[in-house]
C-alpha cells in the first residue's frame, strides 16, 4: 500500500539583486551588536513598517554580515553591508512552515514584500535552490540502496541507522539483519540530488510536528509508516541544465527538472530474477512519486492554514517549556532534601512557594525576564 499523503515544495531559496539603504543597514548593525551583548538573538523592527526579526550575533561566510529570522510564517535573510543594489546582497530561505502554509507563489510575493516594507530595493532574483518533497504513507516498506539505479558516476549514500523492535540491531549475522538504512542520497550539491528517507522518524527526531498536521496523521501512531521521496535541484542543475533563473523559468520548467530526475534515477521493486535491470519493475514507491511527479505541481498545496502552522508550533512551544519546567522542578526539589514520596505529593505547591520567594524581592528583574522571554516567542504570539 502506497498513499500519497503530502507533495509540494519544500525548499525556495533564491537571492535577490538589491541593497537595503544605510540607515537600515545602521540598524542591523545594532541589532547585532544587542544580540552579541545578550549572548542570544535579539528582537529587531526593521522600516518604516516595523517587521519584525530576530537576529543573530555573527555572520556567515561569503560576506553576509548579519543572519535575521521573521519567524515560522517568514525567511531566514542572510544579508550583505553593501548599498549597491546592482550587488547580489540578500539571500533569503523561506521557512518550510511558510511554504506549507502559504505555497512557492505566495511565499516568493509575500518575502518580496516584506523585502520593499524593510526598505529595500530589489533590481533582481535568482532561484537557487528548489526541492520538491512527495511523502507517502507504506506499509511494511524497507529501503534497500542496492535497489537503487543511477548513472555509473552518480554517488549514492546510504545512512544505516537501528532498526526498532530488535534486541541486538548492531550485530548483524548479514550486511542488512539487524540494520535498516533510513536514508539513501543520490547526486550531490549543487546539481541535481534525491533523496529517500524515513520522514516520520525524522519528523519526529526533530520535533517538526507540524508534519503531522499536514498529513492528518497522529504522531503517537506507532505503526504509521512514512517515507519521503525529495527532489532536490541546485544551482547547477536549475541555471545550466535548464536556464531556470527567474520564478517565471520556474513556473514554465520546474515539471521538467523534477519528472526527468525521477526517470533518470530510479528504485526498483524488491524480489525481482531478472538480472537486466532495464526490464525490472519500479517499486509501487517510485511509481507513486513519478504519477505524482507527472501531475500539475504548481497546484499542489498542503491545506495548512497560517493559523494552524502557529497553533502546532505554539503547542509544541508550551510542552517544551512544561518539560523544562517539570525536569527542573524535580531537580530543585531533590537538592532541597525532599523524599520521592514528598516530591510525588507536595512538588507543586512547594515550587507555587518557591517560585513566589524567588521573584517577590525581584520585581524589576522580573519585567526584564517577561521581555526577553516575549522577544523570544514574539512570532508564536
Amino acid at each position: 500500500m502506497v498513499k500519497l499523503l503530502y507533495a509540494g515544495f519544500d525548499t525556495f531559496d533564491f537571492a535577490v539583486r538589491g541593497a537595503f539603504p544605510l540607515e537600515v543597514l545602521d540598524q542591523l548593525e545594532a541589532g547585532r551588536d544587542e544580540a552579541e551583548e545578550r549572548q542570544d538573538k535579539a528582537l529587531i523592527r526593521i522600516g518604516a513598517n516595523q517587521i519584525k526579526a530576530h537576529i543573530e550575533s555573527f555572520g556567515k561566510k561569503g560576506g553576509y554580515r548579519y543572519l535575521l529570522d521573521t519567524g515560522p510564517l517568514g525567511a531566514k535573510w542572510m544579508i550583505k553591508r553593501n548599498t549597491d543594489a546592482n550587488q547580489w546582497n540578500i539571500f533569503v530561505s523561506p521557512r518550510a512552515t511558510m511554504l506549507l502554509a502559504y505555497g512557492y507563489r505566495e511565499t516568493f510575493d509575500r518575502l518580496h514584500q516584506a523585502f520593499i516594507e524593510m526598505g529595500g530595493q530589489a533590481t533582481g532574483h535568482s532561484i537557487n535552490r528548489v526541492d520538491f518533497a512527495m511523502d507517502f504513507e507504506t506499509s511494511g516498506f524497507e529501503l534497500h540502496p542496492e535497489q537503487i539505479v543511477a548513472h555509473s558516476h552518480t554517488k549514492v549514500a546510504p545512512y544505516w541507522g537501528k532498526k526498532e523492535g530488535e534486541l541486538d540491531p548492531y550485530q548483524p549475522s548479514s550486511v542488512y539483519r539487524g540494520r535498516v538504512a533510513e536514508s539513501a542520497t543520490i547526486g550531490k550539491q549543487p546539481g541535481r540530488q534525491i533523496i529517500i528517507y524515513n520522514k516520520r522518524r525524522e519528523a519526529i527526531e526533530r520535533q517538526k510536528w507540524f508534519w503531522f498536521e499536514a498529513w492528518s496523521k497522529d504522531p503517537h501512531d506507532q505503526t504509521l509508516e512514512v517515507w519521503r521521496i525529495e527532489v532536490r535541484a541546485g544551482k547547477k542543475e536549475l541555471k545550466d541544465k535548464y536556464r531556470i533563473t527567474s520564478i517565471e523559468d520556474f513556473e514554465a520548467s520546474i515539471g521538467d527538472v523534477i519528472v526527468n530526475a525521477l526517470d533518470g534515477i530510479r528504485y526498483l521493486d524488491d524480489f525481482q530474477g531478472d538480472s537486466n535491470v532495464t526490464r525490472q519493475t519500479l517499486s509501487p514507491l517510485w511509481q507513486a512519486a513519478q504519477e505524482t511527479a507527472a501531475s500539475n505541481l504548481l497546484d499542489l498545496r498542503s491545506g495548512l492554514t497560517p493559523g494552524q502552522v502557529k497553533e502546532v508550533e505554539r503547542t509544541q512551544a508550551q510542552e517544551t517549556y512544561l518539560a523544562l519546567c517539570a525536569g527542573n522542578a524535580v531537580g530543585l526539589a531533590i537538592c532541597r532534601g525532599l523524599s520521592d514520596e514528598q516530591i510525588a505529593t507536595l512538588l507543586p505547591m512547594i515550587l507555587a512557594k518557591e517560585i513566589g520567594r524567588y521573584f517577590r524581592p525581584k520585581s524589576k528583574d522580573l519585567h526584564a525576564i517577561i521581555k526577553r522571554a516575549r522577544d523570544r516567542i514574539v512570532f508564536l504570539e
